[in-house]
């Protein structure tokens, strides 16, 4: 889900998860507090933030608003509970949020369908009309399973996240 502010005065004061590597900034996975938000004439903006873990302060310019969307996005679940989860389940929740039906599921469905029609193709010729209906068939369950597969992946890693937490913190585990 894209995210954008329409003021960088909106950032300030609050946290967001870095979703994408900047030089010399903090690394993906880390959750900053925004503490100021400067923006000039150019259109350019300064962020002083820190981060939230070590308590390190940084400045870091951006092109625009746009490009520190793309860099941080708010994310009051992992904000809440970021103590505890590691780094690499912090960039497995990021890496399948950021997954799009274009990005994720458009490759996917192209592969199967190509190779649904090659393997009913070579059996086209061969017999009448059956081929074309099971290919269709075919087609229509592997577009769902992607699909399937894409929404189910989300849900799983927030409910991975979701069992973590009520372990640590409340002692309840769900199943």
């Amino acid at each position: 889900m894209a995210y954008t502010l329409n003021n960088v005065d909106e950032a300030v004061d609050g946290k967001y998860l870095v979703v994408r590597n900047k030089t010399g900034q903090a690394k993906v996975g880390t959750m900053v507090h925004i503490m100021s938000a400067k923006q000039s004439s150019d259109g350019r903006i300064d962020m002083g933030y820190r981060v939230t873990g070590t308590g390190q302060n940084y400045t870091a310019r951006f092109d625009s608003i746009k490009d520190f969307c793309s860099w941080a996005r708010p994310d009051t679940f992992i904000a809440r509970y970021y103590e505890c989860f590691d780094n690499n389940e912090i960039s497995r929740y990021i890496k399948i949020n950021n997954r799009t039906v274009v990005t994720f599921c458009l490759p996917i469905i192209l592969i199967a369908l190509v190779l649904i029609w090659i393997i009913f193709g070579a059996i086209l010729g061969k017999a009448g009309a059956a081929p074309i209906v099971v290919g269709i068939i075919c087609s229509v369950v592997a577009v769902a399973f992607v699909f399937f597969l894409y929404k189910s992946s989300k849900n799983k890693i927030k409910m991975d996240l979701y069992k973590k937490v009520s372990a640590s913190r409340w002692g309840v585990t769900i199943k």
